[in-house]
């Protein structure tokens, strides 16, 4: 993928289709983004090395690249991107998950945020229960990774 910035919007070329995208912020963390003929809403969270956008219920994790040698964190690590109230909890310890199955549902600014397995596993240990809050960048379950399990 590749991202130019113009004057006016960005270009983004992605298996050799390339995209006119503008983005206009509505007030500070929410964009309203115009691709082609749809427009998407989207909010965004700033964590300490990366940002979280959320649209229609995902949670995309962003981070700048960073030069070598430089720590980051765990990329298979789960945090909550966003501040709230946990609504539903979907699995229980010992329960096994597929990368991409929904964890836990969090709510924040009436919307609702997934936390979603990075790869498979089974659940180790969960630290939230259902109505209570939790806080950006806070762990929220723990997973074993099965052997051999992509990220």
């Amino acid at each position: 993928m590749k991202v130019e910035k113009t004057k006016d919007a960005y270009l983004i070329t992605f298996d050799e289709t390339t995209y006119t995208v503008n983005a206009t912020e509505i007030k500070p963390g929410y964009l309203k983004i115009k691709l082609g003929d749809k427009i998407i809403k989207a909010v965004i969270s700033e964590g300490n090395e990366s940002k979280f956008v959320f649209l229609n219920g995902n949670v995309y994790n962003i981070r700048r690249a960073i030069s070598k040698g430089r720590k980051i964190e765990k990329e298979d690590e789960i945090l909550s991107p966003i501040s709230g109230k946990v609504v539903k909890v979907e699995v229980k310890e010992g329960d096994r998950v597929k990368k991409g199955d929904v964890i836990m549902v969090i709510e924040a600014m009436k919307m609702e945020y997934l936390i979603k397995a990075p790869y498979d596993g089974i659940i180790k240990k969960i630290y939230f229960k259902k109505d209570e809050q939790i806080d950006m960048g806070v762990k929220p379950v723990e997973i074993e990774k099965e052997e051999g399990s992509k990220k």
